[in-house]
């Protein structure tokens, strides 16, 4: 908690009034919100919310112990599952069917967890990976993904600059940890995101990470995606988030990787946070596309990632042209099931002949030779843009109703 807390002081020192800084790179990067480009921003109008979204199953709401403690708690108030087109959400299990009836999938519950409010001038973005398998990790994930939204919602209004945003981003994850301990869950990474609109119409997007939850920036305008979190990692290793929010030495964070960063995205961008579920499987080392015996480099591999993901995402593949984010969402979960689908019914097949063991090792040895990585994943996205009133959900069943009418006419 220490370090959290000396982070924190870091902040609250960042958090003056700056004058505005000169043109940024395409993506800055440090350990403090101080090391950020400093841009004055429009006031965030965060009282005036267009979309919520959390999940998957109860999302940040399921963080509370008790019914009382969900009745008491403002956040869990809102309805989560107000999604639209342009701030959208998704999350499920990879792994394989398991036949003894006790789950429906090996490694539930699904511990990945994600949420994102858009509000009229901006939004934010916030994705969470429990570390490991169990409840006290999807605790973890969702006590990390409500305190930081909570805290947001409630003190983002009050960001004057782009580095001030990235301050108060880091103090969510103070309390993000702080409620982990105190609901005596696990680990967990988190990577929040918040778009802001800048005073000279521009958009600027502040990000805290810590661990591999990675977010992204897709532009349908040019095809491409580049990675913002990639100064939190060098060598990917898929077996070490890198660093965790939650009781790592028993009481305190592992803040190994803790990075913040910024970068300016254009409206019609579409920004989307992704557990490593998905990231890893547009690996090119994880998908079987290396062929050589040179491994290719770690810069090597976070270009083909970002560009596997583009392909998907510009229609490269079937899926067809992608131009908002609940298709970004929808499209990479959709490509990331089929990319493990033969390893996943390969395990399946092997759980079947339990009772030939040496059939039930052939299938478990092919499996591990297959491409994709089985785990939880999650995607969550949200447009750069304004984001409009949404209409009452009876005005649009209304409007559906009609629109139905006028087909059969």
């Amino acid at each position: 908690m220490a370090n959290v807390l000396q982070q924190l002081k870091t902040a609250v020192q960042a958090m003056r009034r700056p004058s505005v800084t000169e043109p940024a790179v395409m993506v800055s990067s440090g350990q403090r919100p101080s090391d950020m480009p400093c841009y004055r921003i429009n006031p965030p109008d965060i009282a005036n919310v267009r979309s919520r979204h959390s999940g998957p199953d109860a999302g940040l709401c399921g963080a509370h112990r008790s019914a009382e403690e969900h009745e008491k708690c403002a956040t869990c108030q809102h309805d989560w599952t107000d999604c639209s087109d342009r701030a959208y959400g998704i999350g499920l299990s990879l792994y394989d069917e398991c036949l003894n009836g006790r789950t429906a999938n090996h490694g539930d519950p699904v511990a990945d967890v994600f949420g994102v409010v858009a509000y009229r001038n901006g939004a934010i973005v916030c994705v969470a990976d429990g570390v490991n398998w169990g409840e006290k990790s999807r605790l973890a994930a969702r006590c990390a993904v409500h305190q930081s939204l909570e805290y947001l919602e409630r003190c983002l209004g009050k960001a004057e600059s782009t580095q001030e945003v990235a301050a108060y981003i880091l103090r969510s994850f103070d309390a993000a940890q702080k409620m982990i301990i105190e609901r005596e869950a696990t680990m967990t990474t988190l990577c929040t995101a918040c778009v802001v609109q800048m005073e000279d119409g521009r958009w600027g997007l502040s990000t805290v990470i810590v661990g591999d939850s990675l977010l992204f920036v897709y532009s349908p305008a040019t095809g491409h995606v580049r990675e913002v979190t990639s100064a939190s990692h060098g060598e990917r290793d898929l077996r070490n988030a890198g660093g965790a929010l939650g009781p790592s030495d028993g009481f305190n964070p592992d803040l190994s990787n803790l990075t913040c960063a910024f970068t300016i995205v254009d409206e019609g961008d579409i920004v989307f946070g992704a557990t490593d579920g998905i990231s890893d499987n547009f690996d090119p080392v994880v998908m079987g596309k290396v062929k050589t015996d040179r491994r290719p480099s770690p810069e090597e591999r976070n270009a083909a990632m970002q560009e596997n993901m583009a392909e998907v995402l510009r229609g490269d593949l079937p899926s067809g042209q992608i131009d908002h984010a609940k298709g970004l969402a929808v499209a990479l979960l959709h490509y990331t099931v089929n990319q493990t689908d033969h390893k996943r019914r390969c395990l399946e097949d092997a759980s079947r002949a339990a009772g030939d063991p040496a059939k039930e090792q052939e299938l478990i040895k092919e499996s591990q030779s297959m491409p994709g990585k089985l785990d939880h994943a999650a995607a969550v996205a949200v447009d750069v843009m304004c984001h409009q009133p949404r209409v009452s959900s009876a005005k649009r069943k209304q409007q559906k109703t009609l629109a139905t009418e006028i087909v059969h006419l």
